[in-house]
């Protein structure tokens, strides 16, 4: 069986999801090591309270960059494959 190939306005599609969901997903896991780094100070200078909630708010960029990172990648390289 031949290999279809994909129309131009599909790989542009594909390309321009991909880079999208590569760059929020680092700006989010960026924004995640900033505030663990935050995280990581308050408890150097004895404030866990603010060192808790940093390390809390950071955890969860982390997983939503991790997310947006893997979701991306599996939405372009398997679900749109399907179409």
């Amino acid at each position: 069986m031949p290999e279809r190939r994909m129309p131009v306005y599909r790989e542009f599609s594909r390309t321009t999801a991909l880079t999208w969901g590569a760059i929020i997903g680092v700006l989010w896991i960026a924004m995640s090591v900033t505030t663990l780094v935050s995280s990581v100070r308050a408890y150097t200078n004895d404030r866990t309270g603010w060192g808790l909630a940093w390390m809390l708010v950071g955890l969860l960029l982390g997983a939503a960059g991790v997310s947006a990172l893997v979701g991306t990648w599996w939405h372009v390289f398997r679900v749109a494959r399907r179409d």
